[in-house]
C-alpha cells in the first residue's frame, strides 16, 4: 500500500508520513482489509482504508481510500459500533519501520 500512495491522488505520499498512530486489520479466505491512522509531517492526520480482494483464479484487485481527520478526531466514523473488526491497535513499532525502510525488493 505504501508504494501506491500518490500525492496527486491521495493528498500525500509515503515520504509525508511522520508516524503510524494506530491500525486495524482483518483477513479471511476472500479478502484482506486494514485501516491506518497516520500523522503526516505537515501536521495533518489521515485515515487510509485498504481493501484487497484475493484473486485465486481471478484477477486480484485492491482499493485505497483516504480521509483526512479533523483536529481532535481520534478515529474515522464507522457505520457500526462493532467496526472495525478486531478493533484498533496502537502497537505500531513494526509498521513504523516499514515507513522508514520500505519493503525489501521482490526477488
Amino acid at each position: 500500500m505504501l508504494d501506491v500512495l500518490d500525492a496527486d491522488t491521495h493528498g500525500f505520499a509515503r515520504g509525508d508520513i511522520a508516524r503510524i498512530e494506530s491500525f486495524w486489520t482483518f483477513g479471511d479466505l476472500h479478502e484482506s482489509a486494514a485501516g491506518f491512522v497516520l500523522a503526516l509531517g505537515d501536521g495533518r492526520r489521515a485515515y487510509v482504508d485498504f481493501l484487497h480482494w484475493h484473486g485465486f483464479e481471478q484477477e486480484e484487485d485492491f482499493r485505497i481510500e483516504v480521509e483526512f481527520l479533523r483536529a481532535g478526531e481520534p478515529y474515522p466514523a464507522f457505520s457500526s459500533a462493532h467496526e472495525p473488526q478486531g478493533g484498533w491497535s496502537s502497537d505500531t513499532a513494526h509498521l513504523g519501520k516499514l515507513c522508514v525502510t520500505g519493503l525489501p525488493p521482490l526477488p
